[in-house]
């Protein structure tokens, strides 16, 4: 296990650093003068205790509320540990309630695999984090939202904001205005849940507009170890808008595509290019 690192991003504003060993995606922590408000509760009780001790040594405001960004397990199975008035988007809520009624021994793991429910990265990630599930106790959200919500944690505000995306429907981002920082947690990653993974400009393309939209200098990925400048997300838009455009206009054509594209750049393309184009590509062919 990777060890990770508790960051004082802003004077309000904390993050825990993800740790890929077992799929342990950023938490974050939002003080105010009247408590704290995290974000994501990790995937698992051992995940989520860290970063209490991380609040405890800090000395922060007590945890006060709890946010969960979307319905992927690796985001809230450390849910129960905090004990809090958790929040969530309504369709996130309606999912992790039924999902807390199901059995995550390994054999009914490997059967939702088996069925398409669950994926086979989820299932082995999760066994590694928690090999024995004997116990294991789920606290699904109490508290649904549907478009926004606005807690004052005192001295700062959150604004927890649906987006939706690929990568799940129900995504959620908490945006700090005062402090100019936005926790994305995966929103922008492609849909996992489909062979082969895909992206879709029909979805893409409006979240990136919103996500630029909000008044932030800083953005924070769920599984990035480092915060994303502006410019960067900026950048990283321009380039998906690119090649999603050239993939709409030229359609079902691998390499006509990939020509386009290198034409375009006028040169060999980066690995990463490729790798959009594709996601981009299998957006096309599901359509």
């Amino acid at each position: 296990m990777v060890a990770q690192q508790f960051h004082r991003l802003t004077d309000h504003v904390h993050y825990l650093s993800p740790d890929s060993t077992t799929d342990r995606p950023v938490l974050g922590a939002i003080a105010g003068t009247r408590g704290t408000l995290v974000v994501d509760a990790g995937n698992s009780p051992a995940h989520a205790q860290v970063l209490l001790d991380c609040l405890a040594a800090a000395n922060l405001a007590p945890p006060r509320y709890l946010a969960l960004t979307h319905w992927h397990w690796d985001h809230w199975f450390g849910a129960a540990v905090f004990d809090l008035p958790t929040f969530a988007h309504v369709e996130t809520r309606r999912i992790l309630v039924e999902q807390a009624g199901w059995d995550w021994n390994d054999a009914a793991l490997d059967a939702r695999v088996a069925q398409g429910i669950e994926i086979a990265f989820c299932r082995d990630m999760l066994k590694a984090e928690l090999p024995d599930r004997s116990g294991f106790v789920l606290r699904p959200p109490d508290i649904a939202f549907t478009d926004t919500l606005e807690i004052d944690l005192g001295g700062v505000t959150c604004r927890l904001i649906h987006v939706g995306g690929d990568h799940a429907a129900d995504s959620t981002i908490v945006f700090v205005p005062e402090e100019r920082v936005v926790f994305l947690s995966d929103c922008r990653y492609e849909d996992l849940y489909v062979t082969p993974r895909r992206y879709s400009t029909a979805k893409v393309f409006p979240l990136f507009e919103r996500l630029l939209g909000l008044e932030a200098d800083i953005y924070l990925g769920g599984h990035e170890p480092e915060p994303i400048p502006r410019a960067a997300l900026i950048a990283e838009a321009a380039l998906l808008r690119q090649i999603g455009q050239t993939v709409d206009r030229i359609g079902d054509d691998r390499d006509a595509v990939l020509a386009a594209l290198q034409q375009q750049t006028g040169g060999p393309l980066a690995e990463d290019w490729v790798e959009f184009a594709d996601l981009f590509l299998a957006g096309v062919r599901a359509r």
